[in-house]
């Protein structure tokens, strides 16, 4: 998966950047293949706003959380994303189809 991680109006830490990834490659648990995923924190005032946006097949899904500190407004919007991709999943498993054995009736004369 291809993680893009940005941040506008700060400086992002090496710790910080490690730490997104780690917290998006814990997603794949959720929903595979993740195709790609892009990261934007940023700065406005006192607030700090993170955005998530996940490629995956055929679909894009986006999060995006606002609090006054890094770590809650990243952690809440993974939290959302969370919610979505288990939604994803359960979906397009209900729309797969059961694979039923078929009986084939003796017919008596």
């Amino acid at each position: 998966m291809q993680i893009s991680v940005a941040g506008h109006h700060f400086d992002l830490t090496n710790s910080t950047k490690s730490y997104i990834e780690q917290e998006l490659s814990r997603l794949q648990k959720f929903y595979d293949p993740l195709l790609g995923a892009t990261v934007t924190l940023t700065k406005e005032g006192r607030f700090t706003r993170a955005d998530i946006v996940i490629r995956v097949h055929a679909q894009t899904l986006k999060s995006s959380q606002e609090s006054e500190h890094l770590s809650p407004a990243f952690d809440g919007a993974i939290k959302k994303m969370i919610r979505q991709l288990k939604k994803l999943h359960d979906k397009r498993r209900k729309l797969r189809p059961d694979i039923v054995p078929q009986v084939m009736a003796d017919s008596t004369d």
